[in-house]
């Protein structure tokens, strides 16, 4: 049986250039340290409870899923189609950045300083999703590119579940600006990324 343990600091930092933070406990230098009794504290719950598992039993903080159902694709005539997807759960070694602007005017105030603020309105959130397909019992890591990809041709919004999306009240997403890469001397290891922007629908709600 293959072994399918990864050291997945080391993948991130050689796909992506993240390191994983190193912390010294103690300086750097040969005197003891003073001694002190941690008698009678309590530990505090853990209140970060995972949303889900991996295979391994590890959990997930912030996993993020692509719901599935019925969404639009192009054909080889340039007319579009409705597929049925099935819902994917984004691989477990994946990180997501959002980042959103604001719609502001500014007017210049003779004779005074600053600026006077004018909001309009927000602008969509832009999500940074770079992660690691890896090979796992019941799906390969080219198993799990081939659906990702299967995701980036449909030309509509995509439902998309997890705690970080719904913080931000975000439950429909548009993908683009895909890239992937297979990272050298790592068998069954690819490294992907792409970007998502929330997409709000804004209908016409009758009385």
């Amino acid at each position: 049986m293959a072994d399918h343990r990864y050291k997945v600091s080391q993948l991130l930092k050689g796909a992506f250039g993240v390191n994983s933070p190193v912390f010294v406990t103690e300086p750097l230098k040969k005197d003891p340290p003073a001694t002190i009794s941690f008698k009678g504290l309590e530990v505090m719950p853990n209140n970060h409870d995972s949303e889900s598992l991996s295979w391994m039993g590890t959990p997930i903080i912030f996993a993020a899923t692509f719901q599935g159902g019925s969404y639009r694709k192009y054909k080889l005539n340039g007319q579009t189609e409705m597929i049925d997807m099935a819902k994917f759960e984004l691989p477990p070694a994946t990180m997501f950045s959002f980042r959103r602007a604001k719609n502001i005017v500014k007017t210049n105030v003779l004779g005074a300083s600053g600026t006077v603020k004018e909001i309009y309105g927000f602008d969509d959130w832009i999500i940074d999703v770079r992660g690691l397909a890896l090979d796992e019992p019941k799906r390969t890591a080219a198993e799990q590119i081939s659906t990702l990809l299967q995701w980036e041709e449909l030309c509509d919004g995509i439902n998309v579940s997890g705690k970080l999306f719904e913080q931000r009240k975000i439950d429909r997403v548009a993908l683009s600006d895909w890239s992937d890469n297979i990272t050298q001397a790592k068998p069954g290891v690819v490294a992907f990324s792409f970007s998502l922007s929330s997409d709000v629908p804004l209908e016409l709600i009758m009385p």
